[in-house]
C-alpha cells in the first residue's frame, strides 16, 4: 500500500521511545516580547496551515508559491466540477494575502482539503481577532528564526527520485546551506513521529534529484511557532543502525544512499 510519509509513520510500529528520541534532540527556547491569546476559533490544522502558508510568502515573497497547495485546490474545483466561482474566489483571496490580509490567508486553507482529501465542500473561515493575532506573532517568529538560521532558503522541496513502491508523496517545508527544517504549531511538544517524520524527508532528499544540497546537511531541526522552540540534532549523532533501518524497513530503499 502507498503512504504518504505522515501516513507510513502512523502505519509502523517504533521503537520504545522511537528511532530518534526527542530527549535525544537539543532544545532552543526562544524569547519575544509577545504571549499568544489562549483561545482561537478557527480549528488548529487551519491555524497551522495558514502559519505556515504565511510565513513561506514572507520568506519568498511569491504568493501562487507559497500557496501552491490551495492554488491547485482551486484549480481542481474549475476543472474537474466547473465550480468557476470558487476559482475565481481563491484568486480574489491570493490579491488579498498580497495586501496583507490574514483573514483571507486562513480562507485559502479550506481549498488545501480539495487537495489533499477531495472535498469540494468548501468552508467559510472566518478568524477572529485573536486568531489573526496569533497567527500573526507565529508567523513573525517563524520569519526571525529562519533569518538567525541563513540567507540561503529553499522552500517546499520535493523528493523526486527519492519515492519508493511504500512512500509515494511528502515534501519538507525549509532547506538551508546546513540544515533540514520542519516548522510546526504545536500545543503540545514534539513526539517521536515529528522526530521521524524529519529524519525520513533528509533520506529521502539524499535519494532524490536533490541529493547534491542534502549531502550538506548538518542539522535536522523542528521548530515550533506556537512554542518558540526549536528541537535540533546533528546528522552525526543519529546511530548507523537507524539510518540502516528508517531506509530499508520504514521507507522501502534497498540501500541507505549515502
Amino acid at each position: 500500500m502507498p503512504y504518504t510519509v505522515t501516513q507510513r509513520i502512523k502505519a509502523i510500529q517504533q521503537p520504545a521511545g522511537g528511532y530518534i528520541p526527542v530527549s535525544a534532540m537539543s532544545i532552543k527556547q526562544y524569547r519575544d516580547n509577545f504571549s499568544l491569546n489562549i483561545k482561537e476559533n478557527i480549528s488548529a490544522n487551519y491555524v497551522g496551515l495558514a502559519v505556515d502558508y504565511l510565513t513561506r510568502f514572507r520568506v519568498t515573497g511569491n504568493v501562487e508559491e507559497a500557496f501552491d497547495i490551495p492554488i491547485l485546490g482551486a484549480k481542481i474545483l474549475f476543472h474537474n466540477y466547473g465550480m468557476h466561482k470558487e476559482y475565481l474566489h481563491c484568486l480574489r483571496l491570493l490579491e488579498s494575502v498580497k495586501a496583507g490580509d490574514i483573514s483571507s490567508a486562513v480562507q485559502l486553507t479550506a481549498y488545501d482539503e480539495v487537495y489533499r482529501a477531495g472535498i469540494t465542500d468548501i468552508k467559510r473561515l472566518s478568524p477572529d481577532a485573536a486568531t489573526i493575532e496569533n497567527i500573526k506573532i507565529m508567523v513573525n517568529r517563524g520569519v526571525i528564526f529562519l533569518k538567525h538560521c541563513s540567507t540561503e532558503i529553499k522552500t517546499g522541496i520535493t523528493f523526486e527520485g527519492g519515492y519508493t513502491d511504500i512512500i509515494v508523496n511528502g515534501d519538507c517545508d525549509y532547506l538551508t546551506d546546513n540544515s533540514l527544517i520542519d516548522f510546526k504549531v504545536l500545543r503540545g511538544n514534539v513526539t517521536k513521529n515529528h522526530t521521524l517524520q524529519i529524519l525520513m524527508y533528509y533520506l529521502m532528499g539524499l535519494h532524490s534529484i536533490h541529493s547534491s544540497e542534502f549531502q550538506k546537511v548538518k542539522w535536522l531541526a523542528l521548530f515550533n511557532s506556537r512554542k518558540n522552540v526549536v528541537y535540533y540534532i546533528n546528522v552525526r549523532r543519529i546511530p548507523e543502525g537507524v539510518i540502516d533501518e528508517v531506509s530499508r524497513e520504514v521507507i522501502g530503499y534497498a540501500d541507505r544512499g549515502k
